[in-house]
């Protein structure tokens, strides 16, 4: 059986690097868990008080710690809300995403 000696070492950590980038990369697409539509979600109903904001909500409820950005993104599109500005005594329902 014939053996291969590295003459360049150089060339062999780019490949090296290439492939660890590549089996990386094939980790985050095949194996990262996503929240599929038919996962089960807990929706709170919210009575709207006097000071509340929707960045105060989302903050109360998000079990997550994701940004909340991107949770007030979602509660607004679940309610069809244009904007944040909310009103005493509105009724929001906030999806309670739990992983």
């Amino acid at each position: 059986m014939k053996r291969y000696q590295c003459t360049n070492y150089r060339r062999f950590i780019t490949v090296m690097t290439v492939l660890f980038i590549l089996a990386a990369a094939f980790g985050q697409i095949f194996f990262t868990k996503e929240t599929n539509a038919a996962d089960p979600v807990e929706i709170v109903t919210v009575s709207v008080k006097e000071g509340d904001s929707l960045w105060e909500i989302a903050d109360r409820y998000d079990y997550n710690n994701m940004d909340l950005r991107k949770y007030i993104e979602i509660i607004q599109a679940y309610n069809n809300l244009e904007n944040t500005v909310l009103q005493p005594g509105d009724t929001i329902y906030v999806p309670i995403l739990r992983s």
